[in-house]
């Protein structure tokens, strides 16, 4: 009696997900679908677990379903929504799980909130910024930009936290210079190859001018964290430039 009543009620909830199916293909697969569901779940050998690992199943490979045939029938833009979306979480995942290791880690609900947005926004910005051309190198040099411009942005914010001197904010400067440079530019790839060479050159400017007072192995640390964030802006303007000339060519 259990068991006749446990496999209705997987029965009512797999009826219910097939709605989830965009219509047309409901309308000419959910008939069958929901047979051969009742059939082979008939035929479990295991009137049990064998139900509930069968069932189990069924409903995840029955959403890996959905979500393919939704994204087939999906304009464009929600493709890359979607893409961008999961992308964003799978990165979430990592200062989240980090978070349970580190005992002073302290992110609220909003803490973590805010950052999926963050990342979700970047995500899009270099979606939609990379679709502007076809040439491979400025995709790169997008990519490459904004998510050295995201780390750059990070450090800043967790050494002013860590550190409380607000002077590091300076560095904050070296964004400034991107975003302003992207504007002027258009986003055309000869002017954003100029913007991130001037980045580079600002931060390592910064650099040499503001003391960091740290300790011996901190400030060394400090220095290779720098050259590594002015190597990648020079690399990513050199992208925009083979991207500029690709262009001309």
């Amino acid at each position: 009696m259990a068991i006749n009543l446990a496999g209705r009620r997987y029965r009512t909830w797999y009826a219910m997900l097939l709605r989830l199916y965009p219509r047309g293909f409901r309308e000419q697969f959910a008939e069958g679908m929901a047979q051969t569901f009742h059939d082979l779940r008939r035929e479990c050998r295991d009137p049990k677990l064998g139900l509930f690992v069968f069932t189990l199943w069924i409903f995840f490979e029955t959403s890996v379903g959905i979500v393919k045939e939704n994204t087939t029938h999906m304009p464009q833009l929600l493709k890359t929504m979607l893409r961008v979306a999961l992308g964003a979480l799978a990165v979430w995942m990592v200062p989240l799980v980090a978070s349970q290791f580190v005992e002073d880690w302290h992110w609220g609900v909003e803490g973590f909130v805010r950052v999926y947005v963050l990342f979700f926004a970047t995500g899009m910005v270099i979606a939609l910024i990379a679709r502007r051309m076809g040439v491979w190198s400025y995709k790169a040099g997008v990519g490459l930009a904004i998510v050295t411009g995201f780390a750059l942005a990070w450090s800043t914010m967790v050494q002013v936290a860590d550190s409380g001197h607000p002077e590091n904010l300076v560095y904050y400067s070296v964004l400034a210079v991107g975003i302003i440079g992207a504007l002027l530019a258009r986003l055309q790839a000869r002017g954003l190859a100029y913007t991130l060479f001037a980045m580079a050159a600002t931060l390592a400017l910064i650099v040499v001018v503001l003391p960091s007072g740290a300790p011996p192995d901190l400030a060394r640390n400090m220095t290779i964290g720098h050259g590594l964030f002015a190597a990648l802006l020079t690399t990513s303007g050199l992208l925009f430039r083979h991207a500029s000339l690709a262009g001309l060519k």
